[in-house]
This record gives C-alpha cells, sequence and structure tokens, in this order.
C-alpha cells in the first residue's frame, strides 16, 4: 500500500502501458497455461487462492474466480477457456465450466500433477504414490489405477503423437504406459550416476 501511494505521483509509473489489464496478483502467481486455440491465457495464484482467465483479443480479463484451496497444476480441457480442471493442495479436483464451479471430487492421495487424455476421456493425476489415478470423464467414475515401479511420481503428459502416457519419477526415471491397455511400456533411465 505505501508503494502505491508513493508511485501514484511517480511521472515515470503514471506512463506506464499495460499490455493486458488486471493482470497481477496480490502475492504470486504459481501456474500459467494457453488455452489450445491461443485466445484466452489462464493464470493461478495465492493469497488468496485463485484462478483468472484473460482475453488476448480484447487484452483484459474475462473473469476472476475465487477457490478454497491452493491450484498446485490445472488443465484445460476445451479449446477454449470454457472447461478447466484444477488439482487443489486439499487432494482435490475442482471442475469449472463457463458459469462457475460445476463439480468437485477427492483423490485418495496427494496430486502433483495432471493431464488429460482427449482421446479416452480420462483425466490422469500423479502423486505421492506409485498409482496413476484415472478419472473417466465420459463414465464420471473412477477407473482402475495404472501403477508405476517408483514410490513417488513427480509429473506427468501425453504424448500428442502416439497417445503414450509418461510420468516422471522420484528416482530420476521417466516410466511410459498405455493408457488403452493400462500396461508399462518402459522405463528410461535420464539421471544415470
Amino acid at each position: 500500500e505505501k508503494n502505491a501511494r508513493k508511485l501514484r505521483k511517480d511521472a515515470d509509473y503514471q506512463r506506464r502501458i499495460e499490455l493486458v489489464q488486471d493482470l497481477e496478483f496480490s502475492t504470486a502467481s504459481s501456474r500459467v497455461k494457453l488455452s489450445p486455440d491461443g485466445n484466452y491465457l489462464c493464470v493461478t495464484g495465492i493469497h488468496p487462492p485463485q484462478i483468472k482467465v484473460y482475453d488476448l483479443s480484447q487484452l483484459s480479463m474475462k473473469f476472476e474466480r475465487h477457490l478454497d484451496a491452493e491450484v498446485v497444476d490445472f488443465t484445460i480441457l476445451s479449446d477454449d477457456y470454457s472447461k478447466l480442471a484444477l488439482l487443489c493442495a486439499d487432494r482435490s479436483v475442482v471442475f469449472h465450466a463457463k458459469f462457475g464451479n460445476y463439480y468437485k471430487t477427492r483423490f485418495p492421495k496427494q496430486g502433483r500433477d495432471l493431464t488429460y487424455a482427449a482421446a479416452t476421456g480420462d483425466l490422469m493425476v500423479v502423486g505421492s504414490s506409485n498409482e496413476v489415478y484415472r478419472l473417466n470423464l465420459e463414465q464420471g467414475r473412477f477407473l482402475a489405477p495404472m501403477e508405476a515401479k517408483s514410490d513417488g511420481l513427480n509429473c506427468c503428459g501425453i504424448s500428442p503423437a502416439h497417445g503414450l502416457f509418461a510420468a516422471g519419477t522420484e528416482d530420476g526415471t521417466i516410466e511410459c504406459f498405455d493408457p488403452r491397455t493400462r500396461n508399462a511400456v518402459g522405463v528410461l533411465d535420464v539421471c544415470r550416476s
């Protein structure tokens, strides 16, 4: 607040140009992702936990929503901003639609990363266990988890070329799975001694 009052009288501050209006958080922003169509920027921040969506064609904020828990990671489920899945620090995944909060579900273990497999409709969450939790969004139910060899998984992703699911482990390896059969197809040691 004191800095804001001082800056009001600063000539350089008054002449500044904001490229995207209201692109700021009171404490910090944690994740930034561009929508697949390239028209919207989704940003999460803390204190209070919130998500803001910006319309890049208008260079302004589309909306802002406050959340109950800090966002660990999120993914955009549609081509624009209309469907979002937010992985929160309270072991929950919150789904948002254009109109607001749509659904909330909890996972057995704390999640660290999530990804969406559009071909199968599975939202996959990895975290502090060896299991890859799968929530099928078409059926609306949890599927049997895929089990990794490592005790913890840090990150994950889906290959757009062939659809294989890859998870980065605490052991410094990458484990790949075929989501159709839930079988491991290989392990790559990327941190050899």
